[in-house]
């Protein structure tokens, strides 16, 4: 037989994300039996089965959500797939010998990442998972064996956001707002003597998979100091260069780009401003600031 395991446009259009596939697993199973998880991952899965048929249990296991620690079950067979979003536990019974259990997923593995895993146990009575072979006949590794139970879990923080340029006015806004709501413990604050984003080599010290947006409040904001030739070529890194590579870096990591413009990309001849006019800055603090957003304009 043949079947399309993956097609984007179709997928999409049934209301399942985007999901940029950067890796496809296969977990071969040669004995009815074998029973994996159950594991919460940093990754979204799109889960299937090429040979033989598994039982699959997945719990929510994401910090905050409505239906944390609610059990989802059915059997898929080469007839059906899943969608699992990132911190939703996964588990698997295989039902056949040969069972070929396939999976993609929207990041690397990597060891550094399995320390982000969120894990529960397969027995827990509070899940009350029916598997259809008992766990006491099944194959099951000593590691799934000892998983906490639901009650011990560290349920999987949402992705995290990291802010640029925190030390100048919009930056430390930002941050107090994060304060004040209570969020800051899942945002990462950095300014150009950490992080200078107009420097492509800076961007491998970040593990760009745990994030999940980026607001960038960097800039280069010294409007008079930009008409100089010092100021001119720091204006242009700061504000074009470097928002350049981080629309970059977060299109190909998925990642939400939220980037703050000014009102130095018009000429001020319109007394209100909206998206739909025309650049036309005046000064080379505007026209830095005006080819960033040109920059950042594909990225989601």
């Amino acid at each position: 037989w043949f079947k399309e395991n993956w097609q984007r446009a179709k997928m999409t259009a049934l209301g399942i994300p985007d999901l940029r596939v950067v890796q496809n697993n296969i977990s071969y199973n040669d004995s009815r039996g074998v029973t994996r998880g159950i594991h919460a991952e940093p990754w979204d899965k799109f889960i299937s089965v090429a040979r033989g048929s598994v039982f699959g249990a997945w719990v929510d296991l994401r910090e905050g959500s409505a239906t944390y620690g609610k059990v989802f079950t059915c059997t898929l067979d080469p007839s059906k797939a899943i969608y699992v979003p990132r911190g939703v536990g996964n588990s698997f019974q295989a039902l056949e010998d040969g069972t070929a259990y396939t999976y993609l997923v929207d990041a690397h593995w990597s060891l550094e990442l399995k320390r982000t895993y969120t894990f529960v146990n397969l027995a827990d009575p509070e899940l009350a998972i029916e598997w259809p072979i008992p766990l006491a006949e099944a194959t099951v590794s000593e590691a799934d064996l000892n998983h906490p139970m639901l009650a011990d879990v560290v349920p999987m923080a949402p992705r995290r956001t990291l802010v640029t340029g925190c030390n100048g006015q919009l930056g430390r806004a930002v941050r107090a707002l994060a304060e004040e709501r209570g969020v800051a413990k899942d945002f990462d604050f950095c300014d150009i003597d950490t992080f200078d984003m107009s420097d492509p080599d800076a961007y491998s010290q970040y593990d760009w998979s745990l994030y999940g947006t980026v607001i960038n409040c960097g800039a280069y904001t010294s409007v008079d100091k930009a008409e100089t030739p010092e100021g001119r070529v720091t204006a242009w890194k700061a504000n074009a260069t470097g928002p350049a590579l981080l629309a970059r870096t977060c299109a190909g990591h998925g990642i939400t780009l939220v980037h703050v413009s000014s009102d130095y990309v018009f000429d001020g001849t319109e007394e209100v401003h909206d998206e739909e006019e025309p650049f036309s800055p005046l000064s080379v603090y505007g026209q830095t600031k005006a080819a960033g957003d040109i920059a950042v304009a594909g990225c989601p």
